[in-house]
């Protein structure tokens, strides 16, 4: 199960909407250099990973599949980053009620 919510960058202040984890049918990654995020389907993975080294774990086998993203790589356990500094470190944001606005997908 996934989440979906509006954060604040802690460093720049920029805010934008974070994604973190997948679904049922897919995989969200993240790069881990520029935060871009890329979703991979189950389908795909099940296809791919058989002629995947046994040696490998199964996130290592998705992340190989995901390949890369310009200097970076697509990895699961990577956070989503500000898009505007590329910073990881934000905080969701709070409305006035002193909630956070989250919204849960599958």
């Amino acid at each position: 199960m996934g989440r979906q919510f509006k954060a604040r960058c802690n460093r720049c202040q920029t805010e934008f909407e974070v994604r973190e984890g997948g679904g049922r049918d897919f995989y969200l990654l993240h790069c881990d250099t520029c935060g871009e995020e890329k979703a991979i389907q189950q389908e795909e993975i099940n296809e791919k990973i058989k002629n995947q080294d046994v040696t490998l774990s199964f996130n290592e086998k998705v992340e190989a599949i995901a390949g890369t993203c310009g200097d970076g790589h697509y990895r699961i356990k990577a956070k989503a980053r500000c898009p505007n500094c590329h910073s990881d470190d934000y905080s969701p944001v709070v409305d006035a009620n002193g909630q956070v606005q989250m919204a849960f997908y599958d």
